[in-house]
C-alpha cells in the first residue's frame, strides 16, 4: 500500500499498538455502507455528542482502512469497547476533522458563488 503524504494523520494507540486514523472517499463510502446512512452530509449534532456504538464502531473501521488497509471490520469492533469508546471517538472525530478540505476564500470582489446553480 502507498500512503498518501499529503493525508492528514491522527495518532491512536491501545495496548502498546500504533494506529494511524485517516479519511478518505473510500473510507466515507464503506462507512457510508456499514451504517447505512449519509456522512458526508448526515451527521447531527447528537451523532457527535452521543453516538451510537455501530457508528462509532463503523467510522472508526473507516478511519483505520486508509493507512492499515488489511484491517477488518471485526478486528476494529474489538477494539471499541465501554472503555475505550470515548478515546476512539474522540480520535475518530479529529481524523474527520483533519480531513476535512480547507475552506476555499473568494478573492475581494468576487463571487463565491457565481456560475453555481
Amino acid at each position: 500500500m502507498r500512503k498518501n503524504p499529503t493525508q492528514s494523520v491522527v495518532e491512536y494507540s491501545h495496548a502498546g499498538v500504533g494506529y494511524e486514523l485517516a479519511f478518505d472517499f473510500d473510507a466515507v463510502a464503506t462507512a457510508e455502507d456499514i451504517t447505512g446512512r449519509p456522512l458526508l452530509t448526515g451527521l447531527t449534532r447528537k451523532d457527535v455528542d452521543t453516538p451510537t456504538i455501530s457508528l462509532v464502531r463503523a467510522m472508526f473501521f473507516a478511519c483505520l482502512l486508509p493507512r492499515q488497509p488489511q484491517t477488518t471490520f471485526a478486528e476494529a469492533k474489538a477494539l471499541v469497547t465501554r472503555e475505550t469508546l470515548q478515546a476512539v471517538w474522540g480520535k475518530t472525530l479529529d481524523a474527520w476533522v483533519a480531513s476535512l478540505p480547507e475552506p476555499v476564500e473568494a478573492a475581494p470582489g468576487e463571487n463565491p458563488t457565481e456560475g453555481q446553480s
